[in-house]
Protein backbone atom coordinates (compact mmCIF):
# COMPACT_ATOMS: atom_id res chain seq x y z
CA UNK A 1 0.00 0.00 0.00
CA UNK A 2 1.46 3.32 -1.06
CA UNK A 3 1.44 6.14 1.44
CA UNK A 4 0.20 9.53 0.41
CA UNK A 5 2.84 12.21 1.08
CA UNK A 6 1.93 14.52 3.93
CA UNK A 7 1.80 18.22 3.31
CA UNK A 8 4.28 20.03 5.47
CA UNK A 9 3.33 23.50 6.61
CA UNK A 10 5.96 25.53 8.36
CA UNK A 11 4.78 27.42 11.40
CA UNK A 12 6.62 29.71 13.66
CA UNK A 13 7.27 28.07 17.01
CA UNK A 14 6.47 31.29 18.85
CA UNK A 15 3.11 31.87 17.16
CA UNK A 16 0.29 32.46 19.60
CA UNK A 17 -2.43 33.08 17.06
CA UNK A 18 -5.66 31.13 17.47
CA UNK A 19 -5.28 30.21 13.81
CA UNK A 20 -1.81 28.76 14.30
CA UNK A 21 -3.09 25.18 14.07
CA UNK A 22 -4.63 25.78 10.65
CA UNK A 23 -2.38 25.29 7.62
CA UNK A 24 -1.48 28.49 5.86
CA UNK A 25 -3.29 29.15 2.64
CA UNK A 26 -0.82 29.89 -0.09
CA UNK A 27 -2.02 32.52 -2.50
CA UNK A 28 -1.22 32.04 -6.13
CA UNK A 29 0.71 34.95 -7.56
CA UNK A 30 0.43 35.20 -11.29
CA UNK A 31 2.52 37.07 -13.76
CA UNK A 32 0.29 38.99 -16.19
CA UNK A 33 2.73 38.09 -18.96
CA UNK A 34 2.30 34.33 -18.39
CA UNK A 35 -1.20 34.08 -16.88
CA UNK A 36 -3.42 32.55 -19.55
CA UNK A 37 -6.65 32.28 -17.62
CA UNK A 38 -8.20 35.33 -19.29
CA UNK A 39 -6.04 36.18 -22.26
CA UNK A 40 -3.63 34.41 -24.50
CA UNK A 41 -0.21 35.61 -25.60
CA UNK A 42 0.12 38.86 -27.50
CA UNK A 43 0.28 38.53 -31.27
CA UNK A 44 3.67 38.63 -32.92
CA UNK A 45 4.77 42.18 -33.56
CA UNK A 46 2.48 43.68 -30.88
CA UNK A 47 4.36 46.54 -29.18
CA UNK A 48 4.68 46.41 -25.39
CA UNK A 49 2.37 48.79 -23.46
CA UNK A 50 5.12 49.85 -21.07
CA UNK A 51 5.21 53.55 -22.00
CA UNK A 52 4.44 55.98 -19.22
CA UNK A 53 2.18 58.93 -20.05
CA UNK A 54 3.70 62.39 -19.71
CA UNK A 55 2.98 64.10 -16.42
CA UNK A 56 2.40 67.75 -15.68
CA UNK A 57 3.75 68.60 -12.24
CA UNK A 58 1.35 70.24 -9.83
CA UNK A 59 2.09 72.06 -6.61
CA UNK A 60 1.62 69.84 -3.58
CA UNK A 61 1.99 66.64 -5.61
CA UNK A 62 4.34 64.31 -3.70
CA UNK A 63 5.56 62.66 -6.91
CA UNK A 64 6.61 66.01 -8.36
CA UNK A 65 8.04 67.12 -5.00
CA UNK A 66 10.22 64.00 -4.82
CA UNK A 67 11.64 64.65 -8.29
CA UNK A 68 12.26 68.32 -7.52
CA UNK A 69 14.02 67.50 -4.24
CA UNK A 70 16.11 64.79 -5.84
CA UNK A 71 17.22 67.26 -8.50
CA UNK A 72 17.89 70.06 -5.98
CA UNK A 73 20.10 67.74 -3.97
CA UNK A 74 22.43 67.64 -7.00
CA UNK A 75 22.33 71.35 -7.91
CA UNK A 76 25.55 73.36 -7.49
CA UNK A 77 25.78 74.91 -4.07
CA UNK A 78 27.10 78.37 -3.19
CA UNK A 79 26.27 79.66 -6.69
CA UNK A 80 23.39 81.93 -7.65
CA UNK A 81 21.43 80.22 -10.42
CA UNK A 82 18.64 81.49 -12.61
CA UNK A 83 15.49 79.61 -11.68
CA UNK A 84 14.54 79.27 -15.35
CA UNK A 85 17.86 77.42 -15.94
CA UNK A 86 17.18 75.13 -12.98
CA UNK A 87 13.69 74.40 -14.33
CA UNK A 88 15.05 73.72 -17.84
CA UNK A 89 17.61 71.27 -16.41
CA UNK A 90 14.94 69.62 -14.27
CA UNK A 91 12.73 69.16 -17.33
CA UNK A 92 15.69 67.76 -19.27
CA UNK A 93 16.39 65.29 -16.46
CA UNK A 94 12.76 64.07 -16.45
CA UNK A 95 11.66 63.94 -20.07
CA UNK A 96 8.29 62.39 -19.22
CA UNK A 97 7.43 65.27 -16.85
CA UNK A 98 6.82 68.97 -17.32
CA UNK A 99 7.72 71.28 -14.44
CA UNK A 100 6.62 74.89 -14.74
CA UNK A 101 8.64 77.63 -13.07
CA UNK A 102 5.61 78.42 -10.91
CA UNK A 103 5.42 74.87 -9.50
CA UNK A 104 9.18 74.72 -8.81
CA UNK A 105 9.06 78.14 -7.17
CA UNK A 106 6.16 77.04 -4.93
CA UNK A 107 8.12 73.95 -3.86
CA UNK A 108 11.20 76.08 -3.17
CA UNK A 109 9.17 78.48 -1.00
CA UNK A 110 7.83 75.49 0.96
CA UNK A 111 11.35 74.08 1.26
CA UNK A 112 12.64 77.46 2.43
CA UNK A 113 9.88 77.61 5.08
CA UNK A 114 10.65 74.06 6.26
CA UNK A 115 14.35 74.99 6.54
CA UNK A 116 13.53 78.12 8.57
CA UNK A 117 11.35 76.10 10.96
CA UNK A 118 14.00 73.41 11.37
CA UNK A 119 17.05 75.64 11.72
CA UNK A 120 15.69 78.93 13.12
CA UNK A 121 16.98 81.77 11.01
CA UNK A 122 19.85 80.25 9.05
CA UNK A 123 19.06 81.47 5.55
CA UNK A 124 20.54 78.68 3.41
CA UNK A 125 17.91 78.49 0.65
CA UNK A 126 17.81 81.97 -0.81
CA UNK A 127 15.30 83.02 -3.44
CA UNK A 128 15.90 86.33 -5.16
CA UNK A 129 15.17 88.21 -8.32
CA UNK A 130 17.27 89.95 -10.93
CA UNK A 131 16.64 91.40 -14.39
CA UNK A 132 16.36 87.86 -15.87
CA UNK A 133 13.81 86.60 -13.32
CA UNK A 134 13.91 84.53 -10.16
CA UNK A 135 17.21 83.29 -8.75
CA UNK A 136 18.12 80.45 -6.43
CA UNK A 137 21.07 80.14 -4.10
CA UNK A 138 21.55 77.01 -2.00
CA UNK A 139 24.27 77.66 0.54
CA UNK A 140 26.29 74.57 1.32
CA UNK A 141 26.37 73.48 4.94
CA UNK A 142 26.73 70.25 6.86
CA UNK A 143 22.96 70.31 7.49
CA UNK A 144 21.80 70.82 3.90
CA UNK A 145 22.23 67.29 2.51
CA UNK A 146 20.59 65.54 5.52
CA UNK A 147 17.77 68.11 5.36
CA UNK A 148 17.14 67.43 1.66
CA UNK A 149 17.28 63.67 2.25
CA UNK A 150 14.72 63.95 5.07
CA UNK A 151 12.42 66.11 2.92
CA UNK A 152 12.71 63.68 0.00
CA UNK A 153 12.02 60.74 2.31
CA UNK A 154 8.82 62.43 3.50
CA UNK A 155 7.83 63.12 -0.11
CA UNK A 156 8.49 59.48 -1.04
CA UNK A 157 6.37 58.25 1.85
CA UNK A 158 3.54 60.60 0.82
CA UNK A 159 3.80 59.36 -2.78
CA UNK A 160 3.70 55.74 -1.62
CA UNK A 161 0.65 56.51 0.53
CA UNK A 162 -1.10 58.04 -2.47
CA UNK A 163 -0.23 55.01 -4.58
CA UNK A 164 -1.55 52.72 -1.85
CA UNK A 165 -4.83 54.67 -1.61
CA UNK A 166 -5.17 54.52 -5.38
CA UNK A 167 -4.48 50.78 -5.50
CA UNK A 168 -6.75 49.85 -2.61
CA UNK A 169 -9.46 52.30 -3.58
CA UNK A 170 -11.56 52.30 -6.68
CA UNK A 171 -8.79 53.42 -8.99
CA UNK A 172 -9.25 57.13 -8.51
CA UNK A 173 -6.84 59.60 -7.04
CA UNK A 174 -7.64 62.06 -4.27
CA UNK A 175 -7.38 64.95 -6.72
CA UNK A 176 -9.97 63.70 -9.22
Amino acid sequence: MARTPRRVCSRSSHSTSRFASRPRRLSRVTDPQTDTSLAGPAPAGMPEPDLMPPQIARGGDPFARLRILHFLSRVRRNATLQLRDVVASLNAAHLDWFFSEKVVLAELVQLQANWAISFHGDDRIVLGRNERGHTLLIVDSSKMTPFLIAEATRAREAAEDEQRRFTLGDGTSTDW
